[in-house]
């Protein structure tokens, strides 16, 4: 049977929204008359794919320039939505920067700056999502808050209304209902408290991560993630240490009593099943070597399953190289680099493993990839089996990730010092991994010939996509009711995979049928557009 696809459009020559198999979104129904918002059609259908947004910006300094890019591709990535699709305007938008221990060098005040998330950058990112429609954004971040003025945070948020609060410095029973808690029978945790309103419902998270070095390789989405836990839940990376010995007692209850020995045990099983560099020993105790990072991994995986992001964002129009902070290799001082890149998508494994690959580094290399496949919150591991788009100008465009640009930043990442070894302190963990061997024979996803509707993007144009099952020309045609041809697209040497395809135009509402075709292979479908 013919699949067919139902959008419906507000006139004959505007598009307002969409039904259909296939289309369902993943928020909460709402009031049918109210208007709302969510993500673009393409990203929202596509949690498996990873999107990178090239920027032009010249200068870390450019505050314009940042501020643009980023309103720019929030009013991409968002659109409108209309009769009780997507989330309500209701909603309140929750946003992680990373704005960590930053402070300002009198002596350069720019030679910092690649340390947190670039402030013009939020600005600009949040105040483009508030043109679709949501009002109510909060920003919340663990670290230093005494920072937030001198770097100019409070400032912004003030004139935007955004509510910025230190919630970080107060214990949880300080906080009445301004912490949340999760139950969640971790490795680490029983339970964790939350900054309010992070974790709430009715709450769309958008995680807004820097593209840079820090001693877990890249710090990219997932650790970022972090930061919105409260006091004490946050130190994840403080080191490996009893927190039984340390914490005040009322925060016991929150741990689980053998910890310390289920992260030897993982530990020692990891080492055996042969993750790289897991068999280092620390170098500065309590920090460094395989027995801190498992005790890493763990504690964050733990409060990762229990956070649902709305999009998950890596800024790196600059990165920066050495230890995430003013340590690096270049005379004792890290780096900023114009990367002039912003990696984005649903699926944070994905987001970071992609982030560290265009970092220089060999994804497979790292453990925390490995165990989240193994605690099941992801299932890749190769960089080469996710699917890349360039997004420009609202459209995504399927590439082969060879093609993109790198931006090598040093990391002190697990520095390998056993068996003889001595590695530099800052260096890349880009030594080749066998992702063959390590697939076991597994066979890889085939694509299956198919075209389909998803709805439309911020411009109101359709929005399709087409499943392509080899490298080749592609055409796709759309012919009216009467089998004449009012519009085609030709697509030269197209790589295999999803692919989207935008219809600016048509005529007037009615059913058509669409068409896509390669060489030797064929599929189609119908689409009704009605007001």
């Amino acid at each position: 049977m013919k699949r067919r696809d139902f959008i419906r459009v507000s006139s004959a020559a505007g598009i307002a929204g969409l039904a259909g198999r296939g289309f369902e979104s993943f928020a909460a129904p709402f009031d049918s008359g109210k208007d709302g918002f969510d993500l673009h059609p393409f990203i929202k259908e596509h949690p498996e794919a990873v999107f990178i947004y090239l920027t032009s910006v010249k200068e870390k300094t450019d505050s314009r320039g940042i501020y643009d890019a980023a309103f720019k591709l929030a009013g991409e990535m968002f659109v409108k939505t209309r009769k009780g699709k997507g989330y309500p305007n209701s909603t309140k938008i929750t946003c992680k920067p990373n704005w960590t221990s930053s402070r300002i060098d009198k002596n350069d005040p720019t030679a910092n700056m690649g340390i947190t998330t670039d402030l013009n950058f939020i600005d600009g990112y949040l105040n483009g999502v508030r043109t679709k429609g949501p009002q109510d954004f909060y920003l919340r971040e663990c670290a230093t808050p005494h920072s937030w003025t001198a770097n100019g945070y409070t400032g912004m948020a003030e004139r935007n209304n955004f509510n910025l609060k230190n919630l970080s410095t107060k214990d949880y029973w300080e906080l009445g209902d301004e912490i949340i808690f999760k139950k969640i029978d971790g490795v680490v945790f029983k339970e964790a408290g939350y900054m309010a309103p992070m974790n709430a419902p009715d709450t769309f998270l958008i995680n807004i991560a820097k593209f840079k070095s820090h001693q877990m390789g890249i710090t990219a989405s997932i650790k970022n993630l972090q930061g919105i836990t409260g006091k004490k839940f946050h130190q994840f990376c403080g080191g490996h240490f009893d927190i039984f010995k340390s914490y005040d007692k009322r925060y016991h209850q929150f741990f689980q009593p053998d910890y310390m020995a289920r992260i030897a045990e993982l530990h020692k099983k990891h080492v055996e099943m042969g993750i790289p560099r897991w068999d280092t020993t620390m170098d500065r105790p309590p920090y460094g070597g395989g027995l801190f990072m498992e005790q890493w991994v763990q504690r964050m995986l733990d409060s990762f399953s229990v956070t649902p992001t709305g999009i998950n964002i890596v800024e790196g129009i600059y990165g920066r190289d050495g230890d995430g902070f003013a340590g690096g290799p270049h005379n004792g001082r890290a780096k900023d680099f114009m990367s002039n890149n912003v990696i984005f998508g649903k699926d944070a494994f994905r987001v970071d493993i992609i982030t560290h690959w265009l970092a220089g580094h060999e994804p497979g290399n790292f453990g925390l990839f490995h165990i989240g496949i193994e605690r099941g919150f992801s299932n890749v591991l190769d960089p080469n089996d996710i699917p890349v788009y360039i997004w420009e100008n609202g459209k995504a465009k399927k590439v082969n990730l060879h093609t993109l640009k790198r931006t090598p930043l040093v990391t002190y990442y697990l520095r390998r010092n056993t068996r003889g070894e001595n590695e530099e302190k800052f260096h890349m963990v880009d030594e080749p991994f066998d992702y063959k061997a390590w697939k076991s024979g597994k066979i890889a996803r085939t694509e299956v010939p198919s075209i389909k509707a998803l709805g439309t993007d911020a411009n109101d144009k359709v929005v399709m996509e087409v499943s392509v099952p080899e490298k080749g020309d592609v055409y796709v045609d759309i012919l009216n009711k009467n089998g004449e041809l009012v519009w085609r697209m030709h697509a030269d040497d197209l790589e295999p995979g999803v692919h989207q395809v935008v219809w600016d135009g048509f005529s007037s509402p009615g059913l058509y049928n669409t068409y896509v075709k390669g060489m030797g292979w064929d599929a189609e479908s119908e689409m009704v557009i009605y007001t």
